[in-house]
C-alpha cells in the first residue's frame, strides 16, 4: 500500500504556524487522525514516528485531551531520545495546549515556556513567535490582558524581523483581540484592519474571514451599525464563494443582530436559521450557540411565544451541555482530609509523649515514698497530665469527625473505586472500557418553568426529581456522573464492569419514567403567589415529562482537574447516547440499535436483580433519525412488555 498520502500530509501539517491552528474543544477527531493511527501502526522509523505522535496529539487536543497528552509525551519522549529540537518545541506546545484545553493553565504555562527556552536555545525565530503567540492566549483566557498583551506585541516583533506576512497579519488579529475584550474598540479596530491589510497583500482570501467578523463585531458595538453591515456583507460575499460554513454561522448570527436591533424581526430569523445550518455543517458550536439565541430573541420580540420557547429550550441545553454545572465546589474536603491526616501525625506525635509522661509520672511516684518534698511537684504534674489527656481526647474526636466528613464527601463526589486508587496516590486515572451503557435524561419544559416559579419551588422540584433518581441509580447498581441544568446522566458497566449494564439502564429508565409521572400533575399545579395569564397558560399547556436517550458502546473514563475533580466519560457512546435524547420525544426512551440487539440477547439477565419491573422489553420502531456526526442511524422506542 502506498505510503505517500499520509506522509504528505504529515509535512503540511507541520509546517502550518502553530499560532494559525487554534484548537476546537468540542470537534471529533478527523479522518486525518485515523490516517496517522494507521502509519503509526505500520512501526515507522523513530523520527517519523515521532512526527506522527506530534501529529495525533495535535489532531486530539479539543476532542479527547487525555489522549492527546498522552500522544504527545510519547512524542516529547521519543524525540528528546533523538535530540530532535525542532520536534521537541512543538510537543511541547501539544501538550501545553492539551493542558490549556483541559483548564489546567499552570501545567499549559510550564510547557509553554518550555518551548519557549528551547526555541530561543536554537534562535528559532519563528517558534519563538508562535511560542509567545500561545502564551498570549493563554494569558487572555485568563482575562490576564496586560501580559497577553505584552506577549502578543513580542510576537509581532519576531514575525517583523521575519517580514512574515502571514504571521505579522495573525498577530494584529491577536492583539486587536485583547484590545476588543478590554473594551478598547478604537485600538481593536486599527489592528484588524492591519491585518486585513497584510491579507489582502498576500493573497488569502480565507485569512481575511476572522478579521472582517470581529471588525464588524467591534463596529456594531460601538453603534456604528452602517460600517458593521458593510463589513458583514463583505465576509459573506468570501465565505460564500470559499464555502466557509463557519465563517457563515459567524457573519449570519452578526448581521441578524443587527437586524434584530433595528426591529426587522424577520431577517433577524431568517439570518439566525441560515446561520444556524451552517454551524451545523462545520460543528461551530459557539455559533450554534449564538444562532440559537437570536433565535429566541426573536420570537420574543414578535411575541410568538411558543416559537420562542422551543429556540430557548434548544439554546440552553447546548449552553449548559459546554458547561459542567456540577456543583463540586466541595472538593477541598481532599485538602481537608489531608490536613486531618497531618493533625492526626501530631496527635500520635503528643500520644508518645504522653506515654513519656505517664513513665516519669509513675517513676515519680515510686519516689514519693521516699522524697514527700517532691509531693506538691508530683500533684500539680498529675494534674497537668490529665488536663492534657482530656484536650488529647477532644482533638481526636475532632479529627475523627473531619476524617468521616472528608470520607463522606469525597464519595459523594467519586465513585468509590476511584475514590480509594485517589487516595492511594494515583494522580492520573484513565481507563478504557469495552462494555458500558450511557443514558441521558432531560425533563422537558422545566427550563421555561423555571422563569415562572419561585426560587425556593424551583431548586426543591429539581432536588426531589434527582434525589429519587439517585435512589433508582443505587438500586440497580448505576453510577451517576453529573446533572447539567435539569438534565441527568448515569452508567452502567463503569467503573465496576458489569454483564448485564445494558438492562440494569433499561429497568433504571422505565422505572425514572413511572416516577416522573407523579411530578407531571405538580407542574400544573405550580404557579406564583399572584399567579398571571402567562403563567397558568404556560403550565396548562407544557406539564413536566421526562425524554430519555440510551446507547451502549466503548468508553474512556477518568479524573479530570486538581483543585476540583471530576469523573467523565469521552467517546462516540456518550455523544450518541447524548444525540438519542436530544432527538428523542417527550415521554419516550429512545434507544439505538446496539441497545435493542444487546437487550434481546441479554432477556435471563435481570434475573439477578431484585424488582417489581417485567424482566422483557418490548421495541417500537421510530424509523431512522439523522444523528450529527453518525449520518442516518435506525432508532426504538424502549416499552416494558
Amino acid at each position: 500500500m502506498c505510503r505517500c498520502i499520509p506522509f504528505c500530509l504529515l509535512i503540511a501539517l507541520f509546517s502550518m504556524p502553530s499560532a494559525r491552528l487554534q484548537p476546537c474543544l468540542f470537534a471529533q477527531p478527523t479522518a486525518v487522525a485515523d490516517s496517522l493511527q494507521r502509519e503509526l501502526m505500520r512501526n515507522p522509523p523513530d523520527s517519523v514516528k515521532v512526527r506522527l505522535l506530534n501529529a495525533l496529539a495535535w489532531e486530539y487536543r479539543g476532542a479527547q485531551m487525555l489522549r492527546a497528552l498522552e500522544y504527545g509525551k510519547q512524542a516529547l519522549e521519543l524525540a528528546s531520545a533523538l535530540n530532535m529540537k525542532e520536534d521537541m518545541i512543538n510537543s511541547y506546545n501539544f501538550i501545553g495546549v492539551s493542558h490549556r484545553n483541559l483548564g489546567n493553565y499552570t501545567q499549559a504555562m510550564s510547557f509553554y515556556l518550555k518551548a519557549l527556552e528551547l526555541a530561543e536555545t536554537q534562535k528559532s525565530d519563528k517558534q519563538i513567535a508562535y511560542c509567545y503567540n500561545n502564551i498570549s492566549n493563554l494569558y487572555q483566557k485568563q482575562k490576564l490582558y496586560q501580559p497577553a498583551l505584552e506577549n502578543a506585541m513580542k510576537a509581532l516583533a519576531a514575525f517583523e524581523r521575519l517580514s512574515d506576512k502571514r504571521g505579522t497579519a495573525y498577530s494584529h488579529l491577536r492583539i486587536g483581540e485583547v484590545y476588543e475584550k478590554q473594551q478598547l474598540n478604537e485600538q481593536a479596530v486599527e489592528h484588524y484592519q492591519e491585518s486585513l491589510r497584510l491579507r489582502t497583500e498576500i493573497g488569502d482570501n480565507e485569512g481575511l474571514i476572522t478579521p472582517l467578523i470581529n471588525l464588524a463585531a467591534v463596529y456594531r458595538q460601538m453603534g456604528l451599525d452602517k460600517r458593521a453591515f458593510e463589513t458583514y456583507q463583505k465576509s459573506l460575499v468570501i465565505e460564500r464563494e470559499l464555502h466557509h460554513d463557519k465563517g457563515l454561522a459567524g457573519s449570519l448570527v452578526g448581521l441578524g443582530t443587527l437586524y434584530l436591533r433595528q426591529g426587522d424581526y424577520s431577517k433577524a430569523i431568517s439570518s439566525a436559521e441560515e446561520s444556524l445550518t451552517h454551524s451545523h455543517q462545520s460543528a461551530a458550536i459557539q455559533e450554534e450557540i449564538a444562532a440559537l439565541k437570536l433565535l429566541t430573541e426573536a420570537y420574543r420580540k414578535k411575541k410568538d411565544f411558543a416559537q420562542a420557547f422551543v429556540w430557548q429550550e434548544a439554546f440552553i441545553r447546548l449552553r449548559d451541555s459546554l458547561q459542567n454545572n456540577e456543583t463540586s465546589n466541595q472538593m477541598a474536603s481532599l485538602r481537608s482530609e489531608y490536613e486531618a491526616e497531618k493533625r492526626a501525625a501530631e496527635i500520635m506525635l503528643l500520644n508518645k509523649n504522653r506515654q513519656m509522661q505517664n513513665w516519669l509520672l509513675s517513676g515519680a511516684m515510686a519516689a514519693l515514698i521516699a522524697f514527700a518534698v517532691l509531693s506538691i511537684s508530683l500533684y500539680r504534674l498529675n494534674k497537668q497530665r490529665r488536663r492534657s489527656n482530656s484536650e488529647l481526647r477532644k482533638q481526636n474526636v475532632r479529627i475523627e469527625e473531619e476524617r468521616r466528613r472528608s470520607e463522606e464527601l469525597l464519595l459523594n463526589i467519586l465513585p468509590a473505586a476511584i475514590a480509594e486508587r485517589m487516595k492511594s496516590g494515583e494522580t492520573t486515572i484513565a481507563e478504557y472500557f469495552d462494555g458500558a451503557t450511557v443514558l441521558f435524561a432531560d425533563i422537558v419544559g422545566f427550563t421555561t418553568l423555571a422563569s415562572y416559579l419561585p426560587p425556593r419551588e424551583l431548586v426543591g422540584m429539581l432536588d426531589s426529581v434527582f434525589s429519587d433518581f439517585d435512589t433508582l441509580a443505587e438500586k440497580y447498581g448505576l453510577e451517576k456522573i453529573k446533572t447539567i441544568g435539569d438534565s441527568y446522566m448515569v452508567v452502567s458497566g463503569v467503573p465496576q464492569p458489569r454483564i448485564d449494564h445494558v438492562q440494569r439502564v433499561a429497568l433504571f429508565a422505565i422505572e425514572a419514567m413511572l416516577t416522573m409521572s407523579k411530578y407531571e400533575q405538580s407542574s400544573n399545579n405550580s404557579s406564583t403567589d399572584v399567579p398571571s395569564a402567562d403563567t397558568l397558560e404556560f403550565a396548562h399547556h407544557f406539564p413536566l415529562q421526562l425524554r430519555i436517550g440510551i446507547h451502549t458502546g466503548n468508553v474512556v473514563a477518568g479524573v479530570i482537574g486538581k483543585k476540583k475533580f471530576a469523573y467523565d466519560l469521552w467517546g462516540d457512546t456518550v455523544n450518541i447516547a447524548s444525540r438519542m435524547e436530544a432527538h428523542g420525544m417527550s415521554g419516550q426512551i429512545q434507544v439505538s440499535e446496539d441497545v435493542r440487539m444487546k437487550l434481546s440477547e441479554e432477556k435471563t439477565t435481570a434475573r439477578t436483580l431484585t424488582t417489581y419491573l417485567p424482566t422483557k422489553f418490548r421495541f417500537e420502531e421510530r424509523g431512522e433519525i439523522e444523528v450529527k456526526g453518525k449520518g442516518m442511524m435506525k432508532t426504538y422506542f424502549l416499552h416494558p412488555e
